[in-house]
């Protein structure tokens, strides 16, 4: 018998309220703080970081599934997931708990898409990466492997669309503005181990990359791995990045050659400094 439309609405209606509940508890539960025995410091094993702008999985979220699941990280960082994505792709890769927010920098409150966080690690003290006089760019919580704990930031900076004069100066003024708020947020919290990874819109040059790598290293750049990661029709250039506070060490990384995105995903292990 075929469905009525009472039905397939009632179904769709369920599912939509699943999704919202997973998602309202996966946040709820990541806002905890960690064990007060924890400690600063990346853990003593390597750790694997994948970061990937999915353009809202439209060439298809089993490509883009399947591109994260062959790196196996121990955390994903995603850009431009719709929000009723997350819970399938955290289910598919196994990867809890998640943490999304809509990104509010790029299309405002309301927006059906944003950066999510997919761990394999328990995470704490999650949120919205502070952002004073302006809408969320990206999320970030602290994570613990072995008593060890360690900030992982995924972002996702202000667009540039075109080549007007105004607005490519408007454009990088607001990537300045996420940047620097990035920056006093970590050291607001004690400057604490740092991973940074996302979609920076930002080409590897001028004031905003030199704010970027003040305080932070360029992973893939110090490992020789600075080709490009975003392709739109005869525009090749590198925006993605994984940034890294001085007690990580850079061991492996690469942009991995894909088109299941407009964007390329981009991996990194690292591990801890030695003393």
């Amino acid at each position: 018998m075929p469905k009525t439309p009472s039905l397939i609405f009632f179904a769709a209606l369920t599912l939509l309220a699943a999704t919202f509940l997973t998602l309202l508890y996966a946040n709820r539960n990541v806002r905890r703080p960690p064990p007060p025995s924890a400690v600063w410091s990346p853990p003593d094993k390597p750790v694997r970081f994948v970061s990937y702008n999915i353009l809202h999985n439209g060439r298809g979220i089993a490509r883009v599934i399947d591109e994260i699941g062959k790196l196996d990280p121990d955390f994903v960082l995603l850009q431009e997931v719709e929000r009723s994505d997350v819970t399938q792709m955290s289910q598919t890769l196994g990867r809890f708990p998640a943490i999304y927010h809509a990104s509010e920098n790029l299309a405002g409150p309301h927006a059906s898409w944003g950066n999510a966080i997919l761990s394999r690690h328990p995470l704490y003290d999650a949120g919205s990466i502070p952002n004073p006089g302006g809408g969320s760019f990206g999320v970030w919580a602290t994570a613990l492997i072995d008593n060890k704990k360690f900030v992982v930031a995924n972002v996702h900076l202000s667009a540039t669309w075109n080549a007007n004069p105004a607005h490519l100066i408007e454009s990088s003024n607001n990537r300045w503005k996420e940047l620097t708020n990035l920056v006093a947020a970590w050291q607001s919290a004690g400057s604490p181990p740092i991973v940074v990874g996302g979609d920076f819109n930002q080409l590897a040059l001028h004031n905003n990359y030199a704010l970027m790598t003040k305080h932070w290293t360029d992973a893939l750049a110090t490992l020789g791995k600075d080709q490009t990661t975003f392709t739109a029709g005869l525009l090749k250039t590198r925006i993605d990045y994984f940034l890294i506070s001085k007690e990580w060490n850079p061991l492996a990384a690469d942009v991995v050659d894909s088109d299941a995105s407009d964007h390329k995903p981009i991996w990194l292990r690292a591990g801890a400094t030695g003393p």
